[in-house]
C-alpha cells in the first residue's frame, strides 16, 4: 500500500507539473500574439508615418528631412506599444524604392534620391512567467511593415468635373500654380489669363462627369457579365455604368458630395491612345445651379478634380471596344452630345474665390501639391533632390505596400 501510495503521490506531482506547463503555454502564448500584434501594428503605422513624411515634401525636401523621418517612424512606433530602448523594443527602419530595394538606413543624415517609401522593422522583448519552469525566460515577437507613396491611380470623393491634362501643364509650365475657370465655354486659363484661348476646343475644356455612366473595359466587357446573374449589376460594384441620362438632380448631389464610386486611373498617351482606365460620360456644357454649388460649399476648401487626356464620342468607342455595346440597354454607349472623358490622373486645387453668376461665373483656384490617404498607387521615380520632375500636380497618395 505504502508503495503505490508513493506512486500516486510521484504521478500526481508529475501531472501538477503539466498542468501548470500547459496554463503557462496558454498565458504567455496569449501575451506573445497580443504582442505580435502590437508589433506588426506599430511596424505598419511607423512606415505610413514615416513615407508620409517624405511625400508631404517631395516638391521641395529640407536639409534635415532625414531627421523628420526617424523622429516620426520612433514617435508613431512608440503610441503603438514599441519604444525603442534597446531592450524591450527594437526598430529598424530603410528607405525603399518601388522594387522595395532598400536604398539606405533611416536616421544617416539624408533621403537617397529614388526612395518612394520606407521599410520598418520592430521588435518587443518580454519577460515569460510560467514558461520559465521550463527554461524559456524571455519571448520576442516581430513586425514588419512597408509603405509607398506614389501618383493616385484609384479612389472616391471626386467632384463631378474633369480638367485636360495639357492644360493643368501648360498652366504650370507658365510658372504659376493660379488658375481660371470660365464656366460659359469651361476655359481654364492661369489667373492673369495669360494662355488662354478664346472658344477653347473641346479637348481643352472643363468639362461635367455623369458618375453613373464610367465605363471600363476591364469591369465592363461581355465576358464579365455571363451566366445567372447577366444584367444584376449589384452583383459587380466596378461595373459602374448604370444610366445613359444625365440628371441634373445627381449632379447637384455629387457637386456637394463627391463621387459615390470609386475612379480608376489610366495611362496617358498620345494617339492612337491607351484604352486603360476610366472613361465617365459628360459633356462640357454650362451648368449654372452645380457650379453654385461647387462655389458655395467648397470656396476656401481643397477639392479632389480627375483629369483627362482625351475625349472619346460615341462611333470611336464603339470602334475601339467592338463587341462590348450590347443589350442590356444601360451599357450601350450613348451617342448625341455625350462625350466620353479618359481619365489619367487627379489633381488636388484649392477653390480661392468665385465671382460673377450664372454662365459669367468666374472659379478661381489654386493647384496644390497634396497627399491623400489610402488609394491605389504607382510609386514612379520617387523623391529628386534638386529636381522638379517628381512636383506633379496630380495628387498623391501613401499606402501600405507589404
Amino acid at each position: 500500500m505504502k508503495d503505490q501510495h508513493g506512486q500516486a503521490m510521484v504521478l500526481a506531482a508529475f501531472a501538477l507539473i503539466a498542468l501548470i506547463a500547459i496554463t503557462g503555454l496558454a498565458i504567455d502564448g496569449g501575451r506573445l500574439y497580443q504582442a505580435r500584434r502590437q508589433s506588426q501594428n506599430a511596424a505598419d503605422a511607423a512606415a505610413l508615418a514615416g513615407t508620409r513624411i517624405i511625400a508631404n515634401q517631395r516638391c521641395n525636401p529640407g536639409t534635415d528631412l532625414d531627421t523628420q523621418v526617424r523622429a516620426e517612424i520612433v514617435d508613431y512606433a512608440r503610441q503603438n506599444s514599441v519604444v525603442h530602448d534597446g531592450i524591450n523594443g527594437q526598430i529598424w527602419a530603410w528607405y525603399v524604392n518601388l522594387d522595395s530595394t532598400r536604398l539606405q538606413v533611416v536616421g544617416t543624415g539624408s533621403v537617397p534620391n529614388g526612395t518612394t517609401g520606407v521599410e520598418v522593422s520592430t521588435m518587443i522583448t518580454e519577460s515569460t512567467s510560467f514558461m520559465r519552469i521550463l527554461g524559456q525566460n524571455a519571448m520576442a515577437a516581430a513586425g514588419r511593415g512597408t509603405a509607398m507613396f506614389g501618383p493616385l491611380q484609384a479612389g472616391g470623393g471626386f467632384l463631378p468635373m474633369a480638367f485636360p491634362v495639357q492644360r493643368v501643364d501648360e498652366i504650370i509650365d507658365s510658372g504659376t500654380t493660379e488658375f481660371t475657370i470660365f464656366d460659359a465655354d469651361g476655359g481654364i486659363c492661369d489667373r492673369a489669363g495669360v494662355n488662354c484661348p478664346s472658344n477653347p476646343p473641346e479637348q481643352s475644356q472643363r468639362g461635367w462627369l455623369n458618375f453613373a455612366y464610367i465605363y471600363n473595359h476591364d469591369y465592363n466587357h461581355a465576358a464579365y457579365h455571363t451566366g445567372p446573374d447577366y444584367g444584376n449589376w449589384t452583383k459587380y460594384p466596378l461595373d459602374r455604368v448604370r444610366e445613359r441620362n444625365f440628371s441634373n438632380a445627381n449632379l447637384k448631389g455629387w457637386a456637394e458630395h463627391g463621387s459615390p464610386y470609386p475612379l480608376f486611373a489610366g495611362t496617358r498617351g498620345a494617339p492612337p491612345y491607351n484604352l486603360d482606365g476610366d472613361f465617365i460620360a459628360g459633356s462640357p456644357g454650362v451648368r449654372n445651379v452645380t457650379s453654385s454649388i461647387i462655389c458655395d460649399t467648397y470656396q476656401s476648401e481643397t477639392v479632389y478634380i480627375p483629369v483627362f487626356d482625351y475625349i472619346y464620342k460615341r462611333a470611336e468607342m464603339q470602334s475601339s471596344f467592338p463587341g462590348d455595346e450590347e443589350p442590356p440597354n444601360p451599357r450601350q454607349f450613348p451617342g448625341g452630345q455625350t462625350h466620353y472623358y479618359h481619365i489619367v490622373g487627379f489633381l488636388a486645387a484649392r477653390l480661392d474665390y468665385c465671382e460673377g453668376g450664372g454662365a459669367n461665373r468666374k472659379i478661381n483656384g489654386t493647384f496644390q501639391y497634396a497627399t491623400v490617404g489610402q488609394g491605389q498607387i504607382e510609386p514612379g521615380d520617387g523623391i529628386q533632390s534638386g529636381s522638379g520632375a517628381h512636383c506633379d500636380p496630380r495628387l498623391t497618395a501613401v499606402v501600405l505596400w507589404e
